[in-house]
């Protein structure tokens, strides 16, 4: 009976952050940490919620959201800065797992930028997907890890679009 229990795919709920104004369904726990990041213009509270990993049997992804207020100079963006900013995001978070960027794709609507994007990893067995959602005010940049031989797109799409403003504009 254990054997069996353990083969039953995770239950996803939602995982609620009221101090960071979202929830998001996840089928694992997000810890939540805070640490305070120098800028050119002020130190920031980065929040980041954390959960699951990639040689975990049952859900077998790990998922990692960061937030953190903008400071002030960043909340005027043009299209420019707004891709600069996407691909250097992407790229400092690829280089660290010598990465490859497979795709991105800026989305600019109302009240919000988002950059929808893919990455491979491990020579292309490890697979990344993200959403790096700006608001004028507000950073939100989500990743889900896994690896290519589990074929993750659709969970990882699963979280990725279940994400939800719990205050202010709803997205």
């Amino acid at each position: 009976m254990t054997s069996l229990l353990s083969f039953m795919p995770p239950e996803w709920t939602w995982s609620m952050h009221p101090e960071s104004g979202f929830k998001i369904l996840s089928p694992v726990t997000l810890i939540h940490d805070v640490r305070q990041v120098p800028t050119d213009v002020d130190v920031i509270s980065l929040h980041q919620y954390h959960g699951g990993a990639i040689n975990d049997s049952i859900s077998a992804l790990a998922f990692v959201i960061d937030y953190y207020v903008l400071p002030a100079m960043e909340t005027n963006k043009d299209a420019e800065y707004l891709k600069d900013f996407f691909e250097n995001t992407i790229d400092q978070l690829l280089t660290t797992l010598d990465g490859t960027l497979v795709y991105m794709d800026i989305i600019n609507q109302p009240g919000r930028d988002v950059c929808i994007w893919k990455g491979q990893y491990d020579g292309s067995k490890g697979v990344i997907r993200g959403n790096i959602i700006l608001y004028p005010d507000k950073y939100y940049g989500l990743q889900v890890f896994g690896l290519e031989k589990n074929k993750p797109d659709a969970l990882m799409g699963k979280f990725l679009s279940s994400f939800k403003l719990t205050t202010g504009t709803s997205p």
